[in-house]
């Protein structure tokens, strides 16, 4: 009897993992990268740089997201804001970092990896460059260019 209920517990465990393996497949081939680049930092204090990484904007179904990489840092600071912006990130300056820019989040976490969902209406498509920026001060954290 124990054999019985062993070999029905390995068939159902089987099972399972081929259930979840093939949504775990479909989920992977409806993501699509857009774009992705390393950020380039707009200062360094006390030794750490603004903000370095990679991130990729990916497609995830109908959505949009950023995914910031493992290996996504910024320094600490209040109201640092992630932007896309329509104009190249060699233009972007603290002072001019809004303009015509659209606002995708605040930043909660300064490091690691996490995604961030792009507002449904936004297609990063019409944008030059990512931003990174704290709004309170005008202040520049970094930037990439999404081409």
């Amino acid at each position: 009897m124990k054999k019985v209920i062993f070999s029905l517990n390995a068939v159902a465990f089987l099972v399972v993992s081929l259930l979840s393996f093939s949504v775990l497949a479909q989920d992977v081939k409806n993501v699509e990268k857009v774009a992705s680049g390393e950020l380039t930092p707009a200062f360094s204090s006390w030794g750490k740089k603004s903000v370095v990484g990679s991130w990729e904007i990916i497609k995830d179904q109908e959505q949009y997201f950023i995914v910031l990489g493992e290996d996504f840092s910024a320094k600490d600071g209040p109201d640092v804001k992630v932007f896309l912006s329509p104009m190249s990130a060699n233009e972007v300056t603290g002072n001019n970092a809004t303009e015509g820019s659209v606002l995708i989040t605040e930043i909660t976490r300064f490091k690691g990896q996490y995604r961030i969902a792009v507002p449904k209406n936004v297609n990063p498509d019409d944008f030059q460059s990512l931003v990174f920026h704290c709004e309170a001060y005008s202040k520049l954290w970094g930037t990439s260019s999404l081409r």
